[in-house]
């Protein structure tokens, strides 16, 4: 008689496809779940910089950064998103009564540069915001995030 001693082939083949699947299930579930992490990451840092723009209005009586040409306004977002961060960390004049934020927030979860538009004071109506173009990195999609900071008549 033989005695058995081992795995066969066929079992070994089994177990490790069943490692493997469930390798995969957790895999995918990481990756939502990292996903979700970090749009709500996102949501928090624009939450942050709205009370800090908010902030910053009520000392300096507009959104930073100073003047109506909105140098830190360009699509896509861009490095001159610097400006607000800089306006809200270091003292830019009459009325700053900063900083308004603990520490820098240039990008968003994904590297990109958050967008901003500010259109207080344009016309009746118009909100100013700060928008993420979130995971798929491209602005104008439906995976964008967006959050107004002050509309025209607040």
């Amino acid at each position: 008689m033989f005695s058995r001693k081992g795995f066969t082939l066929i079992e070994l083949l089994v177990v490790i496809t069943i490692i493997g699947i469930l390798s995969g299930i957790g895999v995918v579930s990481f990756s939502g779940a990292n996903k979700k992490a970090k749009i709500g990451r996102a949501q928090a840092e624009m939450e942050t910089l709205k009370t800090a723009m908010s902030m910053y209005y009520q000392d300096v009586g507009e959104l930073p950064p100073r003047g109506d040409n909105c140098s830190a306004c360009c699509n896509p977002p861009c490095s001159s998103w610097a400006g607000v961060i800089d306006a809200l960390m270091s003292n830019d004049g009459s009325g700053w009564n900063g900083p308004y934020l603990d520490q820098r927030i240039d990008r968003d979860p994904w590297g990109n540069y958050y967008g901003y538009d500010d259109n207080a004071g344009v016309c009746c109506g118009f909100e100013s915001y700060i928008r993420s173009a979130g995971p798929d990195k491209s602005l104008w999609t439906a995976d964008d995030i967006h959050l107004t900071v002050m509309m025209d008549n607040d």
